[in-house]
């Protein structure tokens, strides 16, 4: 009698202990954005509007101004996401991007499939590595200027956050 009741304790103690880890992290992708901030930029004299002669090239961002957003990204979820996309108002255009040295050049590149974020860790987006292209500017960027953009994941969707500009 005495060895039922004990194993019907440790059955419970098992059974609250497994109900308990589940509640730890989402099965699933939690992403958390944190400090987005913009470098300065501006949106480029000469901007022409698309369908001109002048705005032929790039849908009229020939000569339009690019910016760059940074941030740190954590995924305290079961699962890995990956950020795919964006949109902004101020920006015809949201890319992600990578910089990287090859030999003595310094490389910008979009990454086509994203940039992952693994499930319990965190990517930081910052200047000289990856970031958020905001190109054909609409705007310029000034110092303590704030805009909002909106991030696209593979899993999680579209998540909005608000992006402060200031001097690196």
């Amino acid at each position: 009698m005495h060895v039922g009741k004990t194993i019907r304790i440790a059955s419970m103690i098992l059974v609250v202990g497994i109900a308990l880890a589940a509640c730890g992290a989402p099965a699933g992708p939690s992403i958390q954005v944190q400090d987005a901030w913009a470098r300065p930029a501006m949106a480029g004299a000469g901007m022409a509007p698309a369908g001109t002669a002048e705005g032929a090239m790039g849908q009229g961002m020939g000569a339009a101004g690019t910016g760059a957003v940074f941030m740190q990204l954590a995924n305290e979820g079961q699962e890995a996401d990956r950020l795919v996309g964006g949109r902004t108002e101020i920006a015809q255009v949201v890319e992600i991007h990578e910089t990287r040295m090859e030999g003595d050049v310094m490389k910008m590149q979009m990454l086509s499939e994203g940039l992952e974020i693994p499930a319990r860790g965190s990517v930081r987006l910052e200047p000289g590595g990856y970031h958020v292209m905001l190109i054909g500017l609409k705007q310029d960027l000034a110092p303590g200027d704030r805009f909002e953009l909106e991030l696209q994941f593979e899993k999680s969707g579209t998540m909005a956050v608000e992006a402060e500009v200031r001097q690196p």
